[in-house]
């Protein structure tokens, strides 16, 4: 049985405002989610993966994107330039509880015992929300022609 608690939308931004990139970890309903990292200098990167809680935190990640965003009359546009399938598993403990944000505002706490990508996150989010529609920022954005790859 998974943790309900986590479904939704945790980021990084919220505890590191003005930070030049930043993370945003998504745990939908279904078993599916995605880390999301975005930097100022216009590169991106989305991790889909699988979820399940059944002591720990597992997470298998089965598909990696990056590419560049740009913004277009105030929206966010994504551009995948690599596509590549994934097979890695990782198991995290994790915790949930009260906290702060930097300016004293009480948050939710997501703390893992360790960073999911240890290159790209660090180990701890806060709660952004239950948006309508969960769905990762690359989701929409055009692929590179297989062909061009070669």
């Amino acid at each position: 049985m998974a943790d309900e608690r986590l479904t939704g939308l945790w980021s990084d931004e919220i505890l590191h405002p003005g930070s030049v990139e930043y993370v945003d970890l998504a745990f939908r309903r279904d078993g599916s989610g995605w880390f999301y990292w975005k930097s100022w200098s216009t590169g991106f990167s989305v991790s889909r993966f699988t979820w399940a809680t059944p002591d720990a935190l597992v997470v298998k990640f089965h598909r990696t994107l990056d590419g560049r965003w740009s913004v277009d009359n105030g929206v966010t546009r994504h551009d995948v330039e690599s596509d590549e399938e994934e097979e890695s598993l990782i198991e995290l403990g994790y915790e949930i509880a009260p906290g702060e944000d930097p300016f004293g505002t009480p948050v939710t706490l997501l703390s893992l015992d360790r960073p999911l990508i240890a290159y790209l996150a660090g180990s701890q989010f806060a709660w952004a929300g239950k948006p309508e529609s969960l769905s990762d920022p690359s989701a929409d954005a055009p692929r590179p022609d297989p062909s061009s790859l070669r």
